[in-house]
């Protein structure tokens, strides 16, 4: 696990300055988008240390943005092409509010934006003499009916609304194999007794293994399918001619040697818990029939991927990476994991099995690894339905847009096939499609998959004026969703990210992409702003 995990929660110093609450913008300052919680513009000095200017940029906004700045205090800094980021939770009691956020921008020396989401007059604070965070830990693997955890259960103590009020808990986040658990568990801090269990992982339907992406893209075959179940009728991942003809040979970057001698894939950018690999050089002929063949598919194409992001900009030595981290990942060869999942608590992702096993399309692991970005990018990410349904967009978009830089215009608009020709009777089979033709707000089904195909169809109009071949179009918008992604809270709905998508447009010095962020939200009749 990585500092990351604690840095939106960590108990940092308090930044105060001596500014009253709700002082009057200065004259030099220029307001271009002024929304219920979010200023974008150009609204002050930015130099100096980025929490001073974030706790100061927030005091002479709070009045307007509807918070109390005292109640804040920001612990997070980020850095990417488009200026430092700084985030922030309200805290009570030295105990952070759930849902509460605020983020300042800073480029080029000035203040590019403020926003911020309070608790309001919700009462409540921290206890006293809460339990600790062991018996918390305890409390919820009682709970799961868990005795051993694939990974070390991670706790976070928060402020959450409950009942119109906010209660002290512990948020335990739990994650076994047998029985089949991946749930964060909430703890009362006061007596220790379970409040409630929240189901906070971001799910994929689907299997995936070695091919590049996908058997089907390789094959061109859209009825190309599995061979099927043993003479047992067991699902034992049967290998066929056509199948092995369409494996690739991919790198295995940066692989940690000595953990290759005991089995284990690690390196930089992927850590895998998975089957114990046999001892070798690093060069590994798997099919997909043998155990291991999961664990070396999503090393190598995470590790591809997080290394593309950097090629575009998001580089982690000068501190503006994205997920630029030893990712965990957990691939087991067991049919109690049917979905495949990005775990926020413990910061993991894992594939799941059962029909085409889900780490056999690259376009999950992908899909995937996009919630483990967003997360990093903006720590606790989808407080909202509309935020949620944009994260699994988000996750489909990825995929989508960076396999077709390679996969010369077959199926780009078809996200995982070969995953979905267990479950879709498609022609082709498809997890989910980039042209959507729905629009906001009638054709909310309020399901974060399908309601995630608006966001992901508006991505993929916009990738289209963006370029004038594939990996021009496919660079130059993620890029741009990337580096919008570092303006948006945890809070943040469609307006908000359209609006984002523009500024990020302008600070990357594109701002002739501004209207057409515009253009391709309105075919969806997105907001174009903050509500």
């Amino acid at each position: 696990m990585t500092p990351r995990l604690l840095a939106a929660l960590a108990a940092a110093a308090t930044v105060s300055v001596a500014l009253p609450a709700l002082a009057a913008p200065a004259p030099n300052v220029r307001i271009d988008l002024l929304a219920a919680h979010t200023a974008y513009g150009d609204l002050g000095p930015g130099r100096g240390d980025p929490r001073a200017v974030a706790a100061t940029a927030l005091r002479t906004f709070a009045g307007r943005l509807h918070v109390d700045a005292g109640r804040f205090r920001f612990d997070l800094v980020q850095h990417s092409p488009i200026g430092t980021h700084v985030r922030g939770t309200e805290v009570r009691g030295g105990v952070p509010v759930l849902g509460t956020a605020a983020l300042v921008t800073i480029a080029d020396g000035r203040v590019l934006q403020v926003s911020a989401y309070g608790a309001g007059n919700v009462t409540g604070s921290a206890v006293a003499h809460p339990v600790s965070g062991v018996a918390a830990v305890t409390a919820a693997l009682r709970a799961a009916g868990v005795t051993t955890t694939l990974v070390p259960s991670h706790v976070d103590r928060l402020l959450v609304p409950r009942a119109g009020r906010l209660v002290d808990t512990y948020r335990v986040a739990v994650l076994s194999e047998r029985p089949a658990v991946a749930r964060s568990f909430d703890v009362s801090a006061t007596d220790g007794s379970l409040l409630g269990v929240v189901d906070d992982n971001a799910y994929v339907d689907g299997t995936a293994t070695v091919f590049d992406p996908n058997p089907v893209v390789t094959s061109r075959n859209t009825g190309l399918r599995e061979p099927g179940v043993d003479l047992l009728g067991a699902d034992t991942d049967l290998d066929s001619a056509e199948l092995t003809k369409q494996l690739k040979t991919l790198p295995l970057k940066g692989l940690d040697a000595t953990d290759l001698q005991a089995g284990k894939l690690t390196g930089p950018w992927v850590d895998v818990i998975g089957p114990t690999l046999p001892a070798s050089n690093g060069k590994f002929t798997f099919t997909r029939g043998m155990p291991g063949f999961e664990a070396t598919m999503v090393y190598a194409h995470i590790d591809r991927l997080q290394r593309y992001f950097q090629s575009l900009g998001f580089t982690p030595k000068t501190e503006k990476g994205v997920n630029a981290e030893s990712q965990l990942i957990v691939t087991p060869r067991a049919e109690t994991y049917d979905n495949s999942m990005y775990q926020p608590g413990n910061d993991v992702i894992v594939f799941g099995t059962g029909g085409v096993d889900d780490a056999e399309d690259a376009e999950v692991v992908v899909h995937e690894y996009g919630h483990a970005v967003q997360d990093a990018q903006v720590p606790g990410w989808g407080n909202t339905h509309q935020g949620g349904s944009m994260g699994e967009g988000w996750g489909d978009f990825l995929a989508a847009a960076y396999y077709a830089r390679t996969s010369k215009g077959f199926g780009d608009l078809c996200v995982a096939e070969w995953d979905a020709t267990s479950y879709s009777t498609a022609k082709p089979p498809c997890l989910r499609r980039m042209d959507s033709k729905k629009k906001f707000p009638g054709g909310m089904t309020n399901e974060v998959h399908d309601d995630g195909e608006l966001w992901s169809a508006t991505l993929w109009r916009l990738r289209a004026m963006l370029g004038k071949n594939a990996v021009q179009q496919s660079d130059n918008v993620l890029r741009l969703v990337l580096a919008s992604h570092f303006l948006l809270t945890p809070n943040a709905e469609f307006g908000d990210a359209v609006a984002a998508l523009r500024a990020a447009a302008k600070q990357l010095r594109h701002p002739e992409w501004a209207p057409l962020v515009d253009r391709a939200a309105k075919v969806a009749t997105l907001p174009l702003n903050p509500a």
